[in-house]
Order: C-alpha cells, then sequence, then structure tokens
C-alpha cells in the first residue's frame, strides 16, 4: 500500500520525526550483527533478506525444488509476483478472477505479493476458489474497512496517523485456519508464498516464506502469519509499524516492519540471484507473470504550485522511478536467461483523477478492467 496520498505520508513523516515513536515499547540496542542473525522463536528458518547472498537463495530454491520432485512435479516454473498498489489492488483481484474463467491460468509454484499485493497473494497462490473473496475485498470495502484515523493522537507524539484494527480484522476474517492449513498443504508440494515486508531497524527487505510458517506447527504460526499480512501493508507513519518478536542468541527483542513497499514495490528476482545467474549463464525453463498495480507510462497532470502537491507529485514520480527500473531489470534477466516474462499494468487512463483512498467505484472500475484483461489471456 505503499503508494498512496503522499500528502498524507509527509505529514506522517514530520510527526514521525517530532514524536520519536512514542507509544511503543521501550526498545533495547541491539547490534547491527546480532540483528541479522535473528530468527523467530521456535519456527527457525522462515525468512531471507531480500538482498541476500545468491547462495542464501539457491539453497532455497534447491530446497524447493527437491520437495516439487518428490511430489511429481515437474516442467515449466510458473511464478506470479503481484506488486504494491493499495486499493489499486483491485486490478490484480479483477485479473485473477478474469484468468480462472479463461480456463488457462496456471498453478503456480511461487506466488510473492508487496503491500496489497502480499494481501492478494495467499488467494492467488490457492487458486480460482478464492476468487470471489478477492472480488468480495476488492470492489467491497472502503477506507472504513481499512483504519480509523488518529491524526491528533500521531501529530502528538504517536507511531502514527491512523489505527489499523479495521484491517487487522478484516485479515483475520479472511485469513483463517482454514486458509492458513491450505496454504501449509501446498508449500508440502513444493509450492512456496511468499510476502516481503520493511525491517525498518536493518533498512532491509525481509522475504517471509508464509508456507513454511503455516506448516510449522507452531502455537503462534496462525497469529504471525497474520501479523506479517498486516505488516507488510503497514504505510509507515500513516499506520503502525508492526513489532515481531526476535531472538538472537539469549536475546529477545522486537523488530519494526512497515510496508514492503518501502524497499521495493515488487518481489520478483532478487538481486544477487539475478546478478548471479546471468554471470554463469543460467538458462531457465519458467514464466514469470507480473500483475503490476500502477501505470508503468507517465501519468500526465497539472501540478498545483503548492509545496504539498509539488513534494507528493515529485515522491510518487520517485516510486514509479525506480520501478521502472526493476521492471528494467527483469527484462534484461528474461533475455539472458529464457525466462518468459509477461507485465500486466493498469492503463494511464483509469488512473489519472484524484479519489479518495479506497474509493468503492475507483476500486469497481478497476477490477472490471482487470477482469475483462484476464479474460483475454
Amino acid at each position: 500500500m505503499i503508494a498512496f496520498r503522499v500528502r498524507t505520508v509527509f505529514v506522517a513523516m514530520i510527526a514521525a520525526a517530532l514524536s520519536a515513536c512514542a507509544g511503543l515499547p521501550e526498545r533495547p540496542e541491539i547490534t547491527a550483527q546480532a540483528q541479522s542473525q535473528a530468527v523467530i522463536p521456535g519456527l527457525g528458518e522462515v525468512r531471507l533478506w531480500e538482498d541476500a547472498p545468491a547462495s542464501a537463495w539457491n539453497a532455497w530454491r534447491a530446497r524447493m525444488e527437491q520437495e516439487r520432485r518428490r511430489d511429481g512435479r515437474s516442467g515449466r516454473l510458473e511464478m506470479l509476483a503481484i506488486s504494491a498498489g493499495a486499493d489499486k489492488g483491485a486490478f490484480s483481484a479483477g485479473y485473477l478472477g478474469g484468468w480462472s474463467e479463461a480456463g488457462t491460468r496456471p498453478e503456480f509454484d511461487i506466488v510473492s505479493g508487496v503491500s496489497t499485493g502480499a494481501l492478494i497473494a495467499p488467494f492467488a497462490f490457492l487458486g480460482g476458489d478464492y476468487d470471489d473473496e478477492l472480488e468480495a475485498i476488492y470492489t467491497g470495502i472502503d477506507a472504513r474497512d481499512v483504519y480509523r484515523p488518529r491524526t491528533v493522537q500521531g501529530l502528538l507524539g504517536g507511531p502514527a496517523l491512523a489505527t489499523t484494527e479495521p484491517l487487522e480484522e478484516l485479515i483475520a476474517t479472511y485469513a483463517d485456519a482454514e486458509l492458513i492449513e491450505s496454504v501449509a498443504r501446498e508449500h508440502a508440494r513444493g509450492r512456496r508464498l511468499l510476502v516481503m515486508t520493511a525491517n525498518l531497524d536493518a533498512q532491509r527487505g525481509a522475504v517471509w516464506d508464509m508456507g513454511a510458517i503455516a506448516a510449522s506447527g507452531h502455537d503462534e504460526s496462525h497469529a504471525l502469519f497474520r501479523k506479517v499480512l498486516l505488516a507488510s501493508a503497514s504505510i509507515p507513519g500513516f499506520f503502525p509499524p508492526v513489532m515481531i518478536e526476535v531472538e538472537s542468541g539469549q536475546v529477545r527483542f522486537g523488530e519494526l516492519h512497515v510496508d514492503g513497499g518501502a524497499v521495493s514495490s515488487i518481489l520478483a528476482i532478487p538481486p544477487a540471484v539475478a546478478f548471479d545467474d546471468q554471470a554463469n549463464g543460467t538458462r531457465l525453463d519458467a514464466r514469470l507473470t507480473l500483475l503490476y498495480n500502477g501505470a508503468l507510462e507517465p501519468t500526465y497532470r497539472v501540478v498545483e504550485p503548492d509545496a504539498f502537491s509539488i513534494i507528493e507529485r515529485a515522491l510518487f514520480t520517485a516510486i514509479k522511478q525506480a520501478d521502472l527500473r526493476e521492471v528494467l531489470i527483469l527484462k534484461d534477466y528474461a533475455r539472458e536467461t529464457g525466462l518468459v516474462l509477461d507485465i500486466e499494468s493498469i492503463a494511464p487512463e483509469a488512473v489519472k483523477g484524484e479519489q479518495d483512498l479506497f474509493d468503492q467505484p475507483f476500486m469497481q472500475d478497476l477490477f472490471a478492467r482487470g477482469r475483462k484483461r484476464g479474460l483475454a489471456r
């Protein structure tokens, strides 16, 4: 959800600078080395750094391939990456539904999501049986179903300008025990569901293996599953950060996690893997479909000559340019490795106007546009 009304984010950044994160528990001083070795108590290896070395990611990939072979599954690897984009996630929700109706939607081996893409990812991972849930969420909710404004408290020293109790309730309703257990079963088949959050302390992306969490059998696995989804969609400064308890050696402490879009709007091929595969001449029998919840083309707009409008437009431009660079890297990787790359994004004219966050008619229009595109697959 990182890309939304940046005016609100800017005010939140000022508030955060004044508040010094008041309202959160006192936090111990932890060294960077201790933090880099932190794990979730009782769960073991359920996450990787997005910028981890290729050796770590290749070991992860080898374990997945071993489980795929054991399940009797081989052939082309099907991957789906769903980007950040706040309420524009309605486009991906509609696209997936239309793709199911077209009868050409594959069973994905790897599904990854960031921010609103993280909220969509579990449903996309489990297949067309969950399309109705996606439609209900992305055409039926509004801002009241996501957050409650707490502007005064935020400006006076709180950690955010809004609370996310409604979003927590929404996640708990849909990411119920049945869904989480279904994710665990698919994980055992060698399929993978990945969600990225931004670790504010480390300034790094944390990639969570949601199937490993679901399949762990730990008493807190369901709570952690939902907490990671909440964290990946928690816009920094506007929504409170999510505290996740970890341990390093004998020390337990809380990490602050926020919207994964603070690191990147897209979680697809980790940077070290992209470099390593190209350097080694790796050839892939794989297809990656990227559902980008925004317009990749420039969207022209006459900017009002006031400070907030200028800052908002500049930050949106910076985010878009970063995403374009990410897409160019993916295209280059595809050319070098033989990866089949399909990129689906929103037409610029659909996102030219200004509307409130989680405006229902806007989301319903994007859902319909996405469905039409999915039907054409």
